[in-house]
């Protein structure tokens, strides 16, 4: 299985743990991830599109562009990023209007595209086409006893209009526990970390949102939070020590779903840089009894 992998502008700058995660995670379940040369942020699937909606099209376009001249589908590690090219990919080819529109943007720097290329996230690569079964058997560390509260993030229910929202995030789910963690419910899992809001409101974002997140997650007895996109990731880890200042204190490890695989898959924590979370992540490893 060969992707097009579109890592996004937070992976690679400022979380190039989960980058490598993804990348032996991957290769131990033989999907092979090509880079893609040129590719730029996707761009952001709420504020860019307010701002300028063809604007944004053009520039997801020609990320799609670049994926349909390798001849591969294109996987995404972040939940924005899948918004914005699986909209933007749907779009392009229900409305004829704006797919003229944005060839034509397009054409002064000698870029087409076709439409063909399919966009997947992270999670549908690994549940649908390598499988929980071949995922169950790389597992040779169970996590057995770890006690994980899940963040789905907004973007990961987008879908096609006749699949249901929670298909992805039911697939995320059964992929910890294919790990062998225990999924606790909090019931704030569909609430919105905060992120968005956070651009503009500081202080309501991690009051309303993140702070009564922690708190649920806190109050289930959960060991940490596992997510799947680094914009969320920020929030969690950044917005805690955030919240410190305010005097709201919260001690909840932050890992992403690769991290957790690979851990559970008895890949060292050194090999990915585990510890370079701004998050108590020890915490976890102290509670698998790993270095």
């Amino acid at each position: 299985m060969r992707y097009a992998v579109f890592w996004g502008c937070y992976i690679p700058s400022r979380y190039p743990n989960i980058e490598a995660a993804v990348r032996l995670v991957s290769s131990r379940l033989g999907v092979d991830l090509e880079e893609m040369e040129g590719a730029s942020c996707c761009p952001d699937p709420i504020v860019s599109k307010l701002v300028g909606r063809e604007a944004w099209m053009a520039l997801a376009v020609r990320n799609l562009s670049i994926a349909e001249r390798m001849g591969l589908p294109l996987m995404t590690v972040c939940n924005g990023c899948f918004e914005t090219l699986f909209e933007a990919n749907r779009e392009f080819n229900e409305d004829e209007e704006v797919r003229q529109k944005v060839l034509k943007l397009l054409e002064p720097i000698g870029i087409g595209y076709g439409g063909k290329v399919p966009v997947k996230h992270f999670v549908e690569v690994v549940h649908e086409d390598v499988g929980l079964e071949k995922v169950s058997g790389e597992v040779s560390n169970p996590l057995k006893g770890l006690k994980v509260a899940i963040h789905y993030g907004c973007h990961l229910f987008r879908d096609n209009p006749e699949a249901s929202p929670w298909r992805k995030p039911e697939m995320f789910k059964e992929l910890v526990e294919a790990c062998g963690a225990e999924v606790v419910e909090y019931g704030l899992e569909r609430v919105c970390c905060g992120y968005p809001l956070r651009q503009f409101d500081e202080e309501l974002s991690l009051k309303t949102r993140l702070d009564a997140k922690l708190k649920a997650i806190e109050a289930a007895g959960a060991d940490c939070v596992v997510l799947v996109c680094p914009t969320c990731c920020i929030q969690f880890e950044m917005g805690q020590a955030r919240l410190r200042s305010m005097g709201l204190a919260h001690r909840v490890p932050v890992v992403h779903l690769s991290e957790l695989m690979a851990l559970a898959f008895g890949i060292p924590p050194k090999e990915f840089g585990f510890t370079m979370h701004r998050s108590p992540v020890s915490q976890v490893l102290g509670r698998l009894g790993l270095k």
